[in-house]
This record gives C-alpha cells, sequence and structure tokens, in this order.
C-alpha cells in the first residue's frame, strides 16, 4: 500500500451539499440530513463538513417558506413543493450557487427569495431544479435561473470548469487536486498516447 495523503484541514471542505426538507414531528420546516437507512430528516444547518454559507442559504430559504406558507414536499403523499436545497461553491473562485429542488415549475414570490439570497457575499447563480417525480433521485432533468449565471466556475490547478447543478465534478476540491496529481504521475504519460476518458462528468480528469 502507498502511503494515505490526508487532508490537512478535514472540516468544511464540501463544496456542494444537498438538504432534504420536510416538517418536524411539531409541524416545523425543518432540514438536514437522513438518518441511515431512512428518510427521516436529522435537523442540521450546520454542518463541519460543509462551508459555512450553508448555513446562511438555509436560514434564508427556510424563513421565506415560513413568511409565504409554502409546504415542504412530503413523500408519502407527493403533495408539497419544496424538495432539496442544493448549493455549490468554487473555493477558488468564491462563486456561490444555490438551487431549490421543488416538485412544480415555479416558487411562489421567487423575487423575493432571489434579494435575499443575493445578499449573500460571493452568490453568482441562483435556480429551482424540476423533479415532480415520485423518485428517489434528487435532481430533475430541467433547471430554470432565476437569477444570475446557469453555472459557477472554479480551478482545478489551472484549469477553470464550469459547474451547473447537474454537473458531476469532485465535492473535496484540496483533495482532488492532488487525486489528480497523483493519478497523472502514475500514469507516465509522454504524450504519444491515446487516452480515452469515459463517463467523465465535466471532464476534469482529461
Amino acid at each position: 500500500m502507498e502511503p494515505i495523503v490526508g487532508m490537512d484541514d478535514p472540516y468544511h471542505y464540501r463544496n456542494k451539499a444537498q438538504f432534504p426538507v420536510g416538517r418536524n414531528k411539531e409541524g416545523r420546516i425543518v432540514t438536514g440530513f437522513y438518518a441511515g437507512r431512512t428518510h427521516a430528516i436529522i435537523e442540521n444547518r450546520d454542518c463541519a463538513l460543509g462551508i459555512p454559507q450553508n448555513k446562511d442559504v438555509l436560514d434564508r430559504v427556510i424563513a421565506h417558506m415560513e413568511k409565504y406558507n409554502i409546504a415542504p414536499y412530503d413523500e408519502a403523499t407527493g403533495k408539497g413543493l419544496v424538495r432539496h436545497i442544493f448549493v455549490r461553491y468554487g473555493f477558488f473562485t468564491g462563486e456561490l450557487m444555490v438551487c431549490l429542488i421543488i416538485n412544480g415549475e415555479q416558487l411562489p414570490h421567487e423575487e423575493r427569495l432571489v434579494e435575499k439570497l443575493r445578499e449573500i457575499p460571493g452568490m453568482h447563480s441562483i435556480s429551482v431544479n424540476v423533479n415532480k417525480e415520485k423518485t428517489n433521485r434528487i435532481l430533475g432533468d430541467k433547471c430554470i435561473t432565476l437569477w444570475g449565471q446557469d453555472y459557477i466556475e472554479d480551478y482545478i490547478g489551472d484549469i477553470k470548469y464550469q459547474i451547473s447543478p447537474l454537473s458531476f465534478y469532485q465535492v473535496n476540491p484540496l483533495q482532488t487536486e492532488k487525486l489528480y496529481s497523483l493519478a497523472l504521475e502514475y500514469a507516465g504519460l509522454t504524450g504519444q498516447e491515446v487516452v480515452w476518458d469515459l463517463y467523465c462528468g465535466i471532464g476534469t480528469i482529461s
């Protein structure tokens, strides 16, 4: 075995978070993470692995839902609107993306929510993703941009990538650069090879 290449600071490193939205036993809107092997939500707005901005985003979205009486999605009945709150962050550009996954085509008073989210430093892209299927899949196929660009940008090494809500992108930016550097070193490419990068997401390994 080669030695493990670990993180210097294994906290607040995830550049993506997907928070399910529901109600607790008292009927209050909550978000957090699913308990193991269930879809019961363990309430948490401040995960130690995610970026600090996540809590600010969640607080503003849930306050908007409470103010305008917007219901979270109920898996049992298929009713309710907001399914997940999705956040992406460019660690090297500081660009922030928020995407609400909804059981419909439009969020009530969305212009008010956009105003609130735009106050967060680095906000670059605000969108909704339409998922009206009774499914465990988080994201649907259709994204509607409410404000800003359809994507954020970030770097791996010297190369800049455009990342949309539907893009596959490694969630740990610091370790990704180490991982890809080692893969390149081990491959020992001379420039004479033909390399196929299959099922490659947005092509970061290429």
